[in-house]
């Protein structure tokens, strides 16, 4: 018996075997991908985030409860004048006023017989100069002090007329508004002016005991220096 026929068929069924065996192999691997043999692995890590999508469109307001109003902030600055508005509508016409030329006339005709009933109760009017009393005695301040208070000065004639006017009111001795207390023997009125017209009494003025500094008016009209911290009538003189 030949041996070459006897290897070629052990050559045979050797690859036979071998390309039988890779087959089912092939078929083994074929079958796990298709089928799971096992329980599935461990999730593995997040990968990263991808691009935003589409803005979606606004969805209906919600039923929840209204949150309360927060507090007022800080008031801002201010802003620019507006543009002005139009002219509004002309308002109705006005009461007239009152003149002013009738308002003054009556205030002086007011005035006027204010002054007349004055002159008639208890003043003298000598041109244009009225003499009143209040009747009381004081000082030569006091007397200063109380026709100041209603913007007068104390009673001072510069002629005979105004002497008589202010004997007559005052019916008893009053201080003039004449004084020598700045210089001796140098009268004059409340202005620092000298005075002209004078009317002494015999032996006036006489400066006794080296203080008679005020004049006074006698009841017959006539003057006497006096100490000016004597008590005599107050008679004021305003303008008329």
């Amino acid at each position: 018996m030949s041996l070459f026929p006897s290897l070629h068929l052990l050559l045979l069924i050797v690859m036979t075997a071998s390309h039988t065996e890779t087959e089912n192999c092939e078929d083994i691997q074929n079958t796990c991908l298709v089928i799971s043999c096992d329980s599935p692995g461990i999730n593995g890590l997040p990968g990263k985030d991808g691009l935003d999508g589409a803005k979606g469109e606004k969805g209906e307001p919600g039923q929840g409860l209204i949150g309360l109003q927060g507090l007022p902030g800080m008031v801002g600055p201010q802003g620019s004048p507006g543009i002005p508005g139009l002219p509004g509508l002309k308002g109705q016409k006005g009461d007239s006023g009152i003149d002013p030329g009738n308002s003054l006339a009556n205030l002086r005709s007011e005035l006027d017989n204010i002054k007349k009933w004055l002159i008639f109760a208890q003043g003298k009017q000598v041109g244009k100069k009225l003499y009143l009393t209040n009747g009381k005695k004081m000082s030569f301040n006091g007397v200063k002090a109380l026709c100041a208070q209603f913007q007068a000065s104390v009673a001072t004639p510069t002629n005979s007329r105004e002497n008589q006017a202010i004997q007559e009111l005052a019916g008893t001795e009053a201080f003039l508004g004449i004084t020598d207390e700045y210089t001796e023997g140098q009268f004059v009125d409340l202005t620092g002016k000298r005075v002209r017209y004078q009317n002494w009494n015999d032996g006036e003025p006489n400066n006794a005991d080296s203080a008679e500094h005020c004049v006074e008016i006698l009841k017959d009209g006539k003057w006497n220096d006096i100490f000016c911290s004597s008590q005599l009538s107050a008679v004021c003189e305003f303008p008329a």
